[in-house]
């Protein structure tokens, strides 16, 4: 099963992209005292190797666990994909979800 994303983890680089950082929304839950990544969370304004003018921006993270979800929305995980995509490049290694 692959690992739950928390806040400030990045993305791949994608496209010649360079990464951006999730922001968690969830407020009253945590993975080892930081708060997951969740469907819908946004993911930092993170700009082209080649052209730092063309951005990404307002790009959310698009998947997430199938069987696992905080506050209706399902965890966001390593592998996942994000709007422009990116997928979750970073997880937290003791913390898994299936789906």
């Amino acid at each position: 099963m692959p690992q739950v994303s928390l806040n400030g983890h990045i993305t791949d680089v994608h496209a010649l992209f360079l990464p951006g950082a999730g922001t968690a929304t969830v407020g009253n839950f945590t993975i080892g005292g930081i708060a997951p990544l969740r469907l819908g969370d946004e993911i930092s304004t993170h700009v082209l190797s080649t052209d730092p003018k063309v951005k990404h921006e307002k790009i959310t993270i698009a998947a997430g666990s199938g069987s696992f979800s905080i506050g209706g929305k399902a965890v966001a995980r390593l592998g996942d994909t994000c709007g422009c995509g990116a997928k979750m490049a970073q997880g937290f290694a003791t913390f898994t979800a299936g789906g």
